[in-house]
């Protein structure tokens, strides 16, 4: 509701968002509209999501919702949500594989203590309001569809009758392990691809720009970059392994102990809420400009690119499956 007052405010009195043309770190597909154009839609989009985010919180509660009514409901949802990615890029996840390494390097390098002022630049605090707003307004629209078919609206299990026989525990091991493995490799792809640049290979790389990488301290982005996939990849198997769910030997202190579900649960939505959109505007981009062909010299720089939407929707079933499999006895209604 907030950002829906701040976008009409700005709208109504003239001003322009940091979006399309107006947001100067912006890359993704919508950067060639122009900013004042596309400022009173957002608004639009915001104030339209403002009033499907209280429909959903109260629907529901008092009286049964037809189910003509939640079809509708869950559509136009569905609609905003897309238009709230077609704002996002890949910025706020270039900011997070950034983010290790820059911390770590920044006491050493001016520049990269420098490089901290645009981590945080209007266009990407307004698309982390666009993609927190969208995710409040996912998780309402969920608690009201559960609601409306007779489950508990925390947990979503059913009061008058069994579950579906896909969310029970046995069930979703099975299925998460596909999800998890497959939310794994493309990561460990795009890991792959990174690495051997900053050690000089030139996997899907011309030799030139991987010799590029080390004349200008690219390789710092290529690291930074590679190494988060790669950790992100190693815990991504722990949604289905033994040691994601009991803290393993090694971790002194810890060694035995249950690991908290949300702990796995935040971190993993985070990442595959921000590779859908960045996954998504870069294709749109590469389309716009001609420059999705795989070559051997350009494979490595965009194939992995182009997974990163399945990626968003493998993690997030693989994240979905854990916490089906953890949730334990729920505290709203009881059950478990």
């Amino acid at each position: 509701m907030v950002g829906a007052v701040v976008a009409l405010a700005v709208t109504l009195a003239g001003g322009t968002l940091p979006v399309g043309d107006a947001d100067a770190t912006g890359f993704s597909a919508l950067t060639a509209v122009r900013g004042a154009s596309l400022t009173p839609w957002v608004a639009v989009l915001a104030l339209t999501g403002a009033a499907l985010a209280a429909w959903t919180w109260r629907g529901g509660r008092s009286r049964p919702v037809a189910r003509g009514v939640r079809l509708a409901t869950c559509a136009a949802v569905g609609v905003v949500l897309a238009g709230a990615v077609a704002l996002v890029d890949a910025s706020i996840l270039a900011r997070l594989g950034y983010l290790p390494v820059t911390a770590i390097m920044a006491p050493f390098d001016p520049e990269l203590r420098a490089a901290f002022a645009e981590f945080l630049t209007p266009g990407v605090l307004l698309q982390l309001a666009v993609l927190v707003g969208a995710g409040l307004l996912a998780a309402s629209t969920t608690r009201f569809a559960r609601r409306a078919v007779g489950a508990c609206e925390s947990c979503g299990r059913r009061h008058d009758g069994p579950d579906p026989a896909w969310t029970t525990p046995a069930s979703a091991a099975r299925w998460g392990r596909v999800a998890a493995l497959v939310a794994a490799a493309i990561p460990l792809f795009y890991a792959v691809t990174r690495i051997a640049w900053v050690l000089g290979i030139p996997l899907g790389f011309s030799a030139d720009d991987v010799a590029a990488l080390a004349g200008d301290d690219a390789w710092i982005a290529a690291l930074g970059l590679g190494g988060f996939a790669l950790v992100g990849a190693v815990l991504t198997l722990g949604l289905f392994q033994h040691w994601g769910e009991v803290f393993p030997r090694w971790m002194l202190g810890l060694a035995g102990r249950r690991v908290p579900v949300n702990l796995a649960v935040v971190p993993a939505t985070i990442v595959a809420v921000a590779v859908l959109p960045a996954g998504l505007s870069l294709i749109a981009l590469g389309v716009s400009d001609s420059k999705l062909a795989l070559t051997a010299d350009s494979w490595g720089a965009v194939g992995p690119a182009l997974l990163w939407p399945l990626w968003s929707v493998a993690l997030g079933a693989a994240t979905y499956a854990y916490w089906l499999r953890r949730r334990g006895a729920c505290v709203v209604c009881g059950q478990g």
